[in-house]
C-alpha cells in the first residue's frame, strides 16, 4: 500500500512537469502566485478570477521512520482569470485564497506534531481524520475571507485580511516544513 502511495505520489509529480510548464504549483513563501499562473478556462460568473486549490497529504512508513507530508496546492490548469477584470489588487487577493491553505497546512502539521499513535495504520487514520475536519474549517475561512474583503473590492477589509493571514502564518513558522515525524509507540 505504501509503495503505492509513493508510486501515485511520484507519477503526480511527475505530471506537474508536463510540457515544461508546472501545471501544480506548490506554496513556497519565495514564490508568489502571477497571472501567467492562471491558464483555466474563465467560467460565466461574476468574478474577476479563481484560485483552485487543495491539501495534499500522505504518510509513509518507510526509510525507518514514519513521515506525514502535508502540502497547499495551486492548480494552474484549472485555476482562471477575466483579463478585463484583473489588476495587481485583485492578484494579492487570489495570493491570500492560497496563503490560506498554507495556513491550514500549518495548522494540520502542529496537531500531528502533537500526537502520539499506537501504530502507522492508525496514524493513517487519525491524519486523514484531521484533514478532513481542517479542511471544512478552511473552507469556511475562506468564505469569510471572500466576504469580509468583499472579493478585494474592500480595501480596508482586505489590508486587514492580508495582516491577520500574515501574523496567523508567521505564529506557525515552527512548523512551516512540509514534513513532520511522526511518533508511533516503540512496539508497534
Amino acid at each position: 500500500m505504501r509503495k503505492l502511495i509513493l508510486l501515485f505520489l511520484g507519477l503526480f509529480l511527475l505530471s506537474s512537469f508536463v510540457g515544461g510548464d508546472k501545471d501544480v504549483i506548490t506554496w513556497s513563501k519565495d514564490r508568489k502566485l502571477t497571472w501567467k499562473d492562471y491558464r483555466g478556462k474563465p467560467k460565466p460568473r461574476f468574478a474577476a478570477a479563481s484560485t483552485v486549490y487543495s491539501l495534499g497529504r500522505y504518510v509513509d512508513g518507510s526509510g525507518g521512520k514514519a513521515t506525514a507530508v502535508i502540502e497547499a496546492y495551486f492548480y494552474c490548469n484549472d485555476s482562471w482569470k477575466k483579463d478585463d477584470w484583473i489588476n495587481d489588487e485583485v492578484l494579492a487577493h487570489e495570493q491570500k485564497h492560497f496563503d490560506i491553505v498554507e495556513l491550514f497546512a500549518r495548522k494540520i502539521r502542529k496537531k500531528i506534531d502533537s500526537m502520539t499513535f499506537g501504530s502507522l495504520k492508525e496514524a493513517e487514520e487519525k491524519v486523514e481524520s484531521l484533514y478532513q475536519g481542517l479542511n471544512k474549517e478552511m473552507d469556511v475561512y475562506q468564505d469569510l475571507y471572500d466576504k469580509e474583503t468583499d472579493g478585494s473590492m474592500d480595501g480596508d477589509g482586505q489590508r486587514k485580511w492580508e495582516k491577520k493571514i500574515a501574523e496567523e502564518i508567521k505564529s506557525l513558522d515552527a512548523y512551516a516544513s512540509k514534513t513532520v515525524v511522526l511518533k508511533i509507540k516503540s512496539g508497534n
